[in-house]
């Protein structure tokens, strides 16, 4: 990590996916959540075959070689104004997107309509860690603003 450096902004596309992996690895919630949602749900689905969990690690992989910019993404980049609500749900202890600097980036955005929220005791794989709670909040938060959206 030394050799990588600090800024993350001038990681090559390969030292960012090791610089992933072991952040990944650091990280208890986020390494059980890994194995025993993400892989978990690969390994015992009657809809996958074990064929499928090795695809998945190849997919990674590749995705590796197809994301060359990943390592220079500038949130920023695109703009901060949307023409379309923007949602930020996420796990309040990620560690490969920390939750102040998506609140920060959140913050800069300007919307329709915005919601941010955390949600506990989940860190990158929030959605998978926690499904109830995402569910609950794409329910009580997108839902009524798409919602309202239609009938305008």
């Amino acid at each position: 990590m030394a050799e990588m450096g600090g800024d993350p902004h001038r990681l090559t596309a390969e030292q960012r996916a090791t610089y992933d992996k072991l952040t990944v690895a650091s990280d208890p919630l986020t390494l059980d959540t890994l194995k025993k949602v993400v892989l978990g749900s690969l390994w015992f689905s009657p809809l996958h075959s074990l064929r499928e969990l090795g695809q998945y690690f190849a997919g990674m992989k590749f995705s590796e070689q197809l994301t060359p910019a990943l390592a220079a993404f500038d949130d920023r980049a695109d703009g901060t104004r949307f023409e379309l609500p923007f949602f930020v749900f996420q796990g309040d202890r990620d560690v490969i997107t920390p939750a102040g600097r998506a609140r920060a980036f959140f913050d800069e955005v300007e919307a329709p309509a915005k919601e941010f929220a955390l949600i506990e005791d989940a860190s990158h794989f929030a959605s998978f860690r926690h499904p109830d709670r995402f569910l609950h909040l794409m329910l009580t938060r997108v839902r009524p603003v798409l919602a309202e959206a239609v009938r305008a």
